[in-house]
């Protein structure tokens, strides 16, 4: 046999699975035959695990941070762009508000058919639908609304309805905010007017936690880091408190104006915050507005703090169940604080008060101060203390004492539905509150050195007097006091007159609409006292009448300060001060003006008499609504000028009794 030379035919490959450009980790670290699908590969889904991609198939940038750098500029300044435009947006939100503010108050004067807006038929002016559309705004419009406006209407009919506050800061529409602009103040200043806020009010509303607010608000916005929400507002408005403890009135009211103005642009986010908060910071917008009247609705704001500290459940005693030491006294105080604030208005704009006592159940706080509150994080077992200190809540505790006395004072004596018959349950209720103001007077807290004013002896004794003024003062339950009645006016009068004396010689005292008011009501009550029992002016004598009245007058202009109510306060008191020491004269001169005006600042004018013979006069050419058609009538009885408008007797014309 013979061999076949070899062929030179190339060898043919055999078939089999593709090569892969690249195979996954996973095949690689196996060394196996990857197909390369993606996004996972055969091998990998036969066994369901996850397929990692080589990195040979992914793209490769040779600078991964080409773009970054010029991506975040943009993005910067796109962000500083928006805040310039929010910022923009917000003044004139403002600018529009305010300009809806001056035409309210121009519709709300007299000469309001001189008005380029006229009233919808409503009664409100037409807003702009940017402001119409969003809640935020409506809130803040009424918010930065003033506390007392005469309106057309009850400038000649129904003013029995409103309080003597009404008639004293009613026009004052001379609220001027200065634009917002840099405060010119270091971090220093700042922390100086924390802590005089601190020092100062916190003692009467402890609303806020010092700690927490160091923490958590103030040094944020020192720093401009981390801020939440609420700190630019807390922060201004805290300052803008503050600043009215100034010495200088006069440097105070710029400076705390623009507090407020820069605290307001942030008013929307307080609304739109959690409910604990948003009730923190319209309290803090009521004590501004004890300096401000005019610039916050006192009645709105307290009654939307109380009515959203009760939507929460923090009158009851229930809500403090499985909360720690801190929340739970934080709740306490905070609705205490919103309790005291609205019955305070309540009594002195003449209103219905917001919460009944028997609805009440939450317990008073404990007597604390902030620090022990931070200990007792760590440490569940916190004590009282005992002896009073200027930094725990002694003096508030004790404030919220007084005005449950008052609410009660006030609901039997001074509501609208008061009326006591019985002399004997008259005398009865009186003599126990009575002894409470005197047994709270004893057990007021004693310090011996702090800068509050609210925690001096003079303060409790100014409380006292003016809560005994109002249970013996002429009322609806005691239209006519009786001249043991009328002497306990005339003595706490000379007291409170007294008080605010000793504090204004340290100055030690500054305006707010409540302290003059109680002034201006003391002396009202000791001039008409003296008017009503002609034993007491000879008690008294002329050069001790005339040395009281010049003190009033004092202590007005110098509280005041240059204030348009100061003067009013002064005109008024002056021309019944001359009044009465015309009486040293001529026991027998009668004045029918004056006796009336005293019952209007007593809120006693009431519709007694015939409606269409009240309207056939003109009250204009009347002062405080007197009426010439009312005989002059000559009774000896040191309460005649009551019968004017002081005695309800339905349907039957009082002038028909003495006739």
């Amino acid at each position: 046999m013979s061999e076949s030379p070899p062929t030179s035919t190339p060898r043919r490959h055999r078939r089999g699975v593709p090569r892969s450009v690249a195979a996954c980790q996973r095949c690689r670290r196996r060394k196996q035959k990857c197909d390369g699908k993606v996004p996972t590969c055969g091998p990998c889904a036969a066994v369901e695990v996850p397929c990692v991609m080589s990195d040979r198939l992914m793209i490769q940038h040779t600078n991964s941070n080409c773009e970054c750098e010029s991506l975040r500029s943009q993005l910067a300044a796109a962000e500083q762009r928006s805040h310039e435009l929010s910022q923009k947006c917000q003044q004139l939100e403002l600018q529009i508000l305010e300009a809806l503010s001056s035409t309210q108050a121009a519709t709300d004067t007299p000469n309001s058919e001189n008005c380029s807006v006229a009233p919808t038929t409503t009664g409100t002016v037409s807003r702009p639908d940017q402001l119409s559309s969003n809640p935020d705004n409506r809130f803040t419009s009424r918010i930065l609304g003033p506390t007392f406006s005469l309106k057309a209407n009850t400038r000649k009919s129904n003013r029995s309805a409103l309080s003597s506050a009404w008639e004293l800061w009613g026009d004052d529409t001379t609220v001027e905010v200065p634009e917002a602009g840099e405060s010119g103040l270091d971090l220093d200043a700042y922390v100086n007017l924390v802590n005089a806020f601190f020092d100062r009010r916190w003692p009467y509303l402890p609303v806020l936690h010092r700690g927490s607010f160091f923490q958590k608000h103030l040094t944020p916005f020192l720093t401009k880091s981390d801020m939440r929400p609420l700190s630019n507002f807390l922060v201004n408005i805290v300052c803008a408190i503050a600043s009215t403890e100034r010495s200088s009135q006069h440097a105070s009211d710029k400076i705390c104006k623009v507090f407020f103005r820069e605290a307001v642009k942030d008013l929307h986010l307080v609304m739109s915050s959690d409910n604990f908060e948003c009730i923190q910071c319209l309290l803090l917008m009521c004590m501004y507005g004890h300096n401000e009247p005019q610039s916050v609705n006192m009645w709105y704001t307290t009654g939307l703090a109380l009515n959203l500290a009760i939507g929460i459940d923090l009158h009851r005693k229930e809500s403090l169940v499985g909360q720690g030491m801190m929340d739970m006294e934080m709740c306490k105080r905070v609705f205490w604080c919103a309790y005291v604030m609205s019955c305070s208005m309540a009594i002195n704009m003449g209103r219905p008060l917001g919460i009944r006592e028997s609805d009440i159940s939450m317990p008073l706080p404990l007597q604390l101060t902030d620090t022990q509150l931070d200990e007792s994080v760590h440490s569940p077992y916190v004590e009282e203390t005992l002896i009073p200190n200027v930094a725990d809540t002694s003096t508030f505790i004790h404030i919220i004492k007084l005005r449950r006395i008052n609410a009660g004072v006030y609901t039997t004596f001074h509501s609208i539905g008061s009326t006591l018959a019985d002399t004997a349950e008259i005398d009865t209720l009186r003599s126990r509150y009575f002894m409470e103001l005197n047994q709270w007077l004893i057990t007021a807290p004693r310090y011996m050195q702090t800068l509050s004013t609210f925690q001096s002896t003079e303060w409790f004794q100014i409380a006292f007097h003016h809560a005994v003024l109002s249970l013996y003062r002429p009322s609806r339950a005691v239209p006519m006091p009786s001249p043991d009645d009328l002497r306990v006016c005339t003595e706490s009068s000379i007291g409170l007159i007294s008080s605010y004396s000793a504090l204004y010689a340290r100055n030690h005292i500054k305006y707010t609409f409540v302290a003059i008011h109680s002034l201006f009501m003391a002396a009202v009550t000791m001039l008409y006292s003296l008017r009503a029992f002609a034993p007491l002016r000879r008690e008294l004598t002329k050069p001790v009448i005339k040395t009281n009245i010049f003190t009033f007058l004092t202590l007005f202009r110098g509280i005041c300060d240059g204030r348009l109510v100061g003067d009013k306060c002064c005109g008024i008191v002056e021309r019944l001060g001359n009044s009465i020491l015309s009486l040293f004269e001529n026991e027998d001169q009668a004045d029918s003006s004056i006796d009336t005006e005293f019952q209007t600042w007593f809120g006693l004018q009431t519709h007694t008499f015939d409606s269409q013979a009240r309207d056939q006069q003109d009250p204009e050419n009347y002062p405080h609504g007197s009426l010439s058609h009312f005989p002059d009538v000559q009774v000896d009885l040191p309460w005649a000028d009551l019968f004017t408008e002081g005695i309800d007797m339905g349907t039957t014309d009082a002038w028909s009794v003495l006739f």
